[in-house]
């Protein structure tokens, strides 16, 4: 397996344990009887901890960027060109959980703006090269 794909299994996981940390919580939410099981209905007011929010906020920022990433990831493959994503794949993850995991740490601007902010901005710029490279327009 290249390189390029075992970032991209790394990602699939690291977004699973962010699914997973939400479903621990809604379960014990739910099981415990604190909330109804339909008490995270899309568009409800959900009065949740602040950690749950920042788990659920890194979630929902992890799946936005799931598709660019594995699309990616699948044409550096399909086009056997893994040797242009192979380099930086376990970076661009690496940006990813570091976003992550600064966004479960503090919503602190010191922390968006020296932290969270340059992590994605890592995963933007290597998305961007990488497309350039892989369709030869640089």
């Amino acid at each position: 397996m290249t390189t390029s794909l075992v970032a991209m299994a790394a990602y699939i996981g690291w977004v699973l344990l962010l699914l997973l940390a939400v479903i621990a919580y809604r379960g014990f939410m739910v099981m415990s009887a604190q909330r109804k099981a339909d008490a995270w209905t899309r568009g409800g007011d959900i009065q949740d901890g602040p950690l749950f929010k920042r788990i659920s906020d890194a979630l929902s920022n992890s799946l936005e960027t799931a598709p660019l990433f594995i699309g990616i990831m699948l044409l550096a493959q399909v086009t056997d060109q893994t040797a242009v994503t192979d380099g930086m794949a376990m970076v661009y993850v690496g940006a990813r959980a570091l976003q992550s995991v600064s966004h479960l740490i503090s919503v602190h601007h010191l922390m968006i703006f020296l932290v969270r902010f340059p992590a994605f901005l890592v995963q933007v710029a290597l998305l961007v090269w990488w497309l350039l490279l892989l369709t030869s327009i640089i």
